[in-house]
Parts: structure tokens; sequence; C-alpha cells
């Protein structure tokens, strides 16, 4: 196996662990696909295999720059394309760096074993045909005269 180079791994966030961007993200997993809402910009997201894979390590807890890592380890190509992916996720409001740091976990990131079983699919999937209806406030949105809601 291929050693891991860390200290090549630059993921501008201070090597801190990623958190869920709540309360204006939620995200849940259906068999496997992750779906993402950005609850503030009325867009919500999917990930699927590898994709999916990568968050839910991201939300237990490893940190990116280890699966940067790990995931260069197993194919050069798919190093860039991961930190590309974990700078969207980022950069959508999806994710932050959590407040407490991190830790390396032990134990092999799910995306890791799929990347080595080939998968290599980090794709994520933008939807905004419900942003009008998910930005609507229909409590707040209300005419006192025309009574509910006005958008």
């Amino acid at each position: 196996m291929p050693s891991i180079d860390r200290a090549n791994v630059d993921m501008g966030a201070d090597g801190k662990a990623l958190e869920v961007a709540t309360p204006d993200c939620i995200a849940d997993d259906f068999d496997g696909e992750v779906v993402v809402l950005n609850i503030a910009s009325g867009v919500y997201f999917s990930l699927r295999d590898l994709a999916g894979a990568v968050w839910r390590d991201l939300a237990s807890g490893h940190l990116p720059s280890d699966l940067v890592a790990e995931l260069g380890a197993v194919d050069a190509q798919l190093k860039i394309r991961a930190r590309e992916f974990i700078a969207q996720l980022e950069q959508h409001g999806l994710m932050r760096p959590r407040e407490n740091g991190g830790t390396h976990l032990e134990g092999a990131a799910e995306s890791v074993t799929l990347a080595r079983n080939g998968h290599r699919g980090l794709l994520l999937e933008t939807y905004e045909d419900m942003k009008d209806l998910i930005l609507a406030d229909p409590i707040h949105d209300a005419d006192e005269q025309m009574g509910w809601p006005v958008v």
C-alpha cells in the first residue's frame, strides 16, 4: 500500500474537522444517497456513492486532510477531486470547520474503502428547482389584509 503524505495536503481549514453547517443546513441519508438542503439558499444537493461516503466520513469527524491524503494514496487524481469536492461543500455552506478542531480517527474511512474497490465518482449534484418554495416563509410572508400567504 502506498504511503500517505499528510504533510502535503492543504485543506485550508487549519486541520480542523468539519461539521454540518446547522441550522442553515440539514442532511439525511436515504439508502446511501445523502440529500442535503441549504435552507438559507433554497438549494438542495444529492451526494451518491463515493460523494455520500465522503460526506458521512466528514460528518463523523474524519479530518479533511486525512481523507484527501488517504484517497490520494489510492489514486492521485482522486486526491485533487477530493480536495475540490470538500471545498465545494464549504463554499455551498453545507459544512463548516468544527469549533473544537478534530483529531485523527483510527480505522479506515468508508470513502477510502470504496475508493480501494474502484469507486471514483465525487459529484455534488445541485438542484434549484424548489428554491422559491423553500425560501418562501408563509408565516412572515402573509399579508394582514389578504391572509395566507402572499409571495
